[in-house]
């Protein structure tokens, strides 16, 4: 009985865990390029139980079958699929089509300067001609350099990334893929839009981990439009009243248990 309690409580914090991660992709919905997360469940390693009749008879003991402790969120994965797109008529706003990334040197508040990778194109264009993220990250270019534009003058993006201003190739913008290796969470083969090889580093961007092996991206760049988040409202939602029914179903459970236990202690258990 005490054991049910202990898996109910694994399913709730479970729940809660899934929940979260929901939440968190609801208040990403309009955030320019958002990748939506999930979350994969797996159960604790069975255990066998036994019957002990007493310390004599220990080393006798009767098996009574396996029994399962729990569930427990194994980890989080990132959705890649293709986000919608958004006209936005800016020629600083540029949207991916395909795989691949935008290539932004970010400086963290300790000052240390890192490449990461992100999906949002929506960009600005500083007095001094380099194009940076909303934060003020510079947009690298082909050769790991910042990506210069004379700031007076109009500029066209080619679908490669290539940037014109009067005719003439000013800079090239830079894009990365990452090869797609090894299962997922779930112990699946990969899918077109899994990258076991990257995780969300936060402000809207992407950092490699040690097993990344970059590859030609396969991709299309759209000037004036943004890629939109790829979470569905409705989906979100739907899976949240889920949630929160499994979530009450096991606080029901440890309810049950609680009172059951409280009659064995208070009644069955009174001297007479």
């Amino acid at each position: 009985m005490v054991k049910g309690l202990y898996t109910a409580y694994t399913g709730m914090i479970n729940e809660q865990n899934r929940m979260d991660v929901l939440t968190n992709n609801l208040a990403n919905f309009n955030t320019t390029g958002y990748k939506k997360e999930g979350s994969v469940a797996s159960a604790f390693s069975d255990k066998l139980a036994i019957r002990i009749k007493d310390e004599a008879d220990a080393k006798n003991a009767d098996g009574l079958g396996i029994v399962n402790l729990g569930v427990k969120t194994s980890g989080t994965y990132v959705d890649f699929s293709q986000g919608g797109l958004k006209n936005t008529d800016l020629p600083t706003d540029m949207a991916i089509q395909g795989k691949g990334f935008f290539n932004i040197e970010h400086h963290d508040r300790a000052g240390n300067v890192t490449v990461m990778y992100s999906r949002d194109g929506n960009f600005s264009v500083t007095t001094a001609g380099e194009l940076t993220t909303q934060d003020g990250d510079f947009v690298l270019d082909r050769n790991g350099g910042h990506v210069v534009i004379d700031p007076t003058k109009k500029f066209t993006v080619a679908a490669d990334g290539s940037i014109f201003q009067d005719g003439q190739l000013v800079d090239a913008i830079g894009f990365t893929d990452f090869r797609q290796d090894g299962p997922d969470l779930e112990g699946n083969s990969v899918t077109d839009h899994y990258y076991n090889s990257l995780r969300h580093y936060g402000e809207n961007l992407f950092m490699r981990t040690d097993n990344a092996v970059e590859i030609e991206p396969e991709l299309s760049v759209i000037q004036g439009y943004l890629e939109q988040s790829n979470v569905s409202a409705v989906d979100e939602m739907v899976s949240m009243i889920s949630v929160q029914r499994q979530y009450d179903a096991n606080q029901k459970v440890i309810t049950t248990i609680d009172e059951t236990l409280d009659i064995a202690v208070q009644q069955l258990g009174r001297l007479q």
